[in-house]
């Protein structure tokens, strides 16, 4: 009688390693406008610049992330802002409302497409001079 050797079956993992970098970017920025707000309590000098339309701006992350915003700051303008000027940024994604009123503040934003919006109010205790003024808002995200 002969006998037949058993085949035995073996297997192995093979793994691959791949590396996805974090990705953060924004897009889709639409300026906002700003105009003067007279308060009555002025005796109809303008106090007050405060944004008519939103900007909007699109962040796309594969990661959450955390952003800062800024309150606003001025970047050209006829006068510098005097002290006691109170600057302040409004932003608002989802069901999230920020404000950052003269310090940075931070806030998670999630992975995937977050759609922002940014209003701004700078209110002096002066009024403003005549001439055209440039506001800046800096958004900083960190994954």
């Amino acid at each position: 009688m002969a006998l037949s050797p058993t085949a035995l079956a073996q297997n192995v993992d093979i793994k691959f390693n791949g590396n996805v970098p974090i990705q953060t970017t924004f897009s889709n920025v639409v300026p906002g406008t700003a105009e003067t707000t007279t308060v009555s309590t002025s005796g109809g000098s303008s106090h007050i610049i405060e944004s008519v339309t939103s900007t909007s701006v699109s962040v796309e992350s594969n990661t959450p992330g955390t952003m800062t915003i800024s309150p606003p700051r001025l970047l050209s303008g006829p006068t510098p802002d005097p002290d006691g000027t109170r600057h302040v940024t409004f932003l608002s994604f989802g069901t999230q409302n920020v404000i950052a009123d003269a310090a940075e503040v931070t806030v998670n934003i999630p992975s995937g497409i977050t759609d922002l919006e940014i209003d701004m109010r700078v209110e002096r205790p002066t009024p403003f001079v005549a001439g055209t003024y440039d506001y800046g808002v800096t958004l900083t995200l960190t994954p």
